[in-house]
């Protein structure tokens, strides 16, 4: 029942927007506006997924009773030059997922370790062959005979 839960919420994060923060763009121009949710923030930069990549620093940032406002205020062109930044941002991030390869599966047996284990296995071969072989070999024990004394 919780990994049901969970992955509901997964696929519920990943089609809405992870803030309450919203992105109002003014084209100072054409006396127009547009009000968004941002999708993700990032280092300096605002995301609305497909529509627009802003910079913070160009942004006037106010408080609200349901969370961040971030006001950005330029020319007709700027506006479209970041409408085009996220087309291009969306582009990128679609491709990247459509060329996409899984890494091949490891084969059972690898090169590497079968050598390992005929390198072993050989060694104790060769250690079981001396040490059998050192056993059987003739020994010269130095023996000490008494003689009489002769009288």
């Amino acid at each position: 029942m919780l990994s049901k839960f969970s992955r509901s919420k997964m696929k519920e994060e990943d089609f809405f927007p992870s803030t309450n923060d919203v992105l109002i763009v003014f084209d100072d121009q054409a006396k127009t506006s547009d009000i968004k949710r941002i999708n993700n923030i990032e280092e300096d930069t605002l995301f609305v997924t497909g529509e627009y990549a802003v910079p913070i620093a160009d942004c006037e940032i106010t408080n609200s009773v349901n969370g961040r406002n971030f006001f950005y205020r330029a020319p007709s062109q700027s506006v479209q030059e970041t409408k085009r930044l996220a087309q291009l941002e969306k582009s990128m991030v679609l491709k990247h997922i459509t060329q996409f390869k899984p890494k091949p599966p490891e084969s059972p047996f690898d090169i590497m370790k079968i050598g390992l284990m005929v390198i072993i296995l050989f060694a104790f071969i060769v250690i079981g062959t001396v040490s059998c072989s050192n056993g059987k070999a003739e020994q010269q024990v130095p023996v000490q005979t008494y003689q009489k004394p002769t009288q």
